[in-house]
């Protein structure tokens, strides 16, 4: 009774973050949309006279490549949570596959932006100081992601076994 009532809120949760990573997925899509506009139009109208044209153009920009892996990022969330929800165990195949995407985004997110407004800016004003945040706190998630996707994939292995053996 006990393992039921828990695969039922394992169930239950799965499907509430799917809903949940789905919406944010569809407000990051509309996000991305929004910031590569104002990264062509904000620009030419010179909208923000307290930053040039061309820092406005690297902002809107490197914000538009967040959203984009953030896209990517989410969707395999939801993915995740889907499949666990439609095999009603977090331990398939398929959950270990978006787990491990998920960390790899996780780490893109945490590396390839920021390094890439960085190297636009200096090459754009090459009088400024080069500035590259590498966020930790990111590379550390996506790891331990990357770290529970192994564990999941073992459980997996070892529910097949048990599976097998019944």
């Amino acid at each position: 009774v006990e393992i039921m009532n828990q695969k039922t809120k394992i169930i239950k949760t799965a499907k509430i973050c799917k809903n949940i990573s789905k919406a944010f997925y569809i407000l990051n899509c509309i996000a991305c949309t929004v910031f590569i506009a104002l990264a062509i139009i904000l620009p030419s109208t010179n909208a923000i006279k307290s930053i040039s044209k061309i820092e406005c153009a690297i902002i809107f920009g490197v914000l538009a490549l967040y959203a984009f892996f953030l896209i990517g990022l989410l969707w395999n969330v939801e993915s995740a949570f889907r499949e666990t929800e439609k095999n009603q165990t977090p331990f398939c195949g398929r959950v270990t596959h978006y787990l491990k995407k998920t960390s790899v985004f996780i780490i893109l997110v945490s590396l390839i932006p920021a390094l890439i407004g960085s190297i636009i800016s200096n090459a754009l004003t090459p009088e400024s100081i080069f500035v590259y945040r590498i966020e930790p706190v990111g590379i550390c998630s996506g790891i331990v992601l990357l770290l529970f996707a192994m564990i999941f994939n073992y459980g997996n292995e070892l529910q097949q076994k048990d599976d097998e053996t019944l």
